[in-house]
């Protein structure tokens, strides 16, 4: 009967420090499972942190290509209005050029008249010098 006795108390002295361990276990489980879940939410946040930051830059680059597709379109229309003006400049400066000038015509008329009288001049020097080596 003393073996069935002991045997009945290992087992009781077995079951308190299985529910003794098992109290610990779950105490240990419980903070580790509390941390874990710490973890997991600074993680969650900074996962939707960086979804946002990636939103916001998603947003910024749709801004910017816009922004560039309507600057490129400004200067492709100044560029054809560019390409567009030489002629009437064109037309300008013809008609400028063909307009007659009162004051152009008086000078050139000055410097051929000028002209004229340098070579009548030399035609005399020439002349008087020839008289003298004679």
């Amino acid at each position: 009967m003393i073996i069935v006795y002991a045997s009945i108390t290992i087992v009781v002295l077995s079951l308190v420090y299985l529910g003794v361990v098992a109290v610990k276990t779950s105490k240990e489980t419980k903070s580790s499972l509390n941390d874990f879940s710490a973890t997991a939410a600074r993680l969650q946040e900074k996962v939707d942190r960086i979804n946002e930051e990636t939103n916001n830059l998603t947003n910024t680059t749709n801004q910017i290509s816009e922004n560039i597709q309507t600057k490129k379109e400004t200067i492709q229309g100044v560029i054809g209005e560019a390409k567009e003006t030489p002629e009437p400049f064109k037309n300008l400066f013809t008609s400028i050029k063909n307009t007659p000038n009162p004051q152009k015509e008086t000078t050139d008329e000055r410097i051929t008249e000028f002209g004229d009288r340098l070579i009548d001049l030399w035609g005399r020097y020439r002349v008087k010098r020839k008289s003298k080596a004679e």
